[in-house]
């Protein structure tokens, strides 16, 4: 797969805008260590508590009308499943989401709160079901990674970190041993 370009992030960006909340850059003072600051982005007060809204939301806002018609499917035990389904909510997209059993059961009830379809399976079908059911009934796959749009997507957390993080800060990898 092709690394997302800074256009695909922005692109981005602007989907999932009053979607996703655009978290806070958070100075940590507990955790300063000398000269080292920690900053803490809470991707936790998204609308499904995790980043997973980002990469869904923006994969689905990208589908043709035709391909909204025909509904998605994913498969997570929890976060991608919850954001996959909240999104096609959002969408008025048809969304079936396969989850292995015992997956936590606040996941699989949020998931269907959002009106997905839940169907559970055993742990080893978790790859294959999803396939079978893009195959037979047309849905279009929504990977929980390894797909341009939901990298894009979940990428608009570095783009905000870079956006906000304060001019005198330099982030840690940036600089050399020396200045520790």
């Amino acid at each position: 797969m092709a690394l997302v370009s800074l256009e695909e992030l922005r692109a981005a960006q602007r989907r999932i805008a009053g979607v996703a909340v655009r978290t806070p850059l958070m100075p940590c003072p507990w955790a300063a260590a000398g000269t080292r600051r920690l900053w803490l982005k809470p991707e936790n007060l998204q609308p499904t508590g995790a980043f997973k809204i980002r990469g869904a939301y923006n994969r689905l806002a990208a589908l043709t009308e035709r391909e909204r018609a025909r509904g998605v499917v994913a498969q997570s035990s929890g976060n991608h499943a919850q954001a996959v389904a909240y999104a096609a909510e959002l969408l008025g997209i048809k969304a079936v989401i396969v989850m292995p059993e015992g997956s936590p059961a606040v996941k699989v009830e949020s998931t269907r709160s959002f009106g997905a379809e839940v169907v559970m399976v055993s742990p080893e079908e978790r790859e294959s079901v999803p396939a079978e059911l893009s195959e037979r009934h047309g849905y279009v796959w929504v990977p929980p990674f390894d797909d341009a749009y939901i990298i894009a997507g979940q990428g608009t957390v570095g783009l905000e970190i870079g956006e906000d993080a304060p001019t005198s800060w330099t982030p840690c990898w940036c600089r050399s041993p020396a200045a520790g």
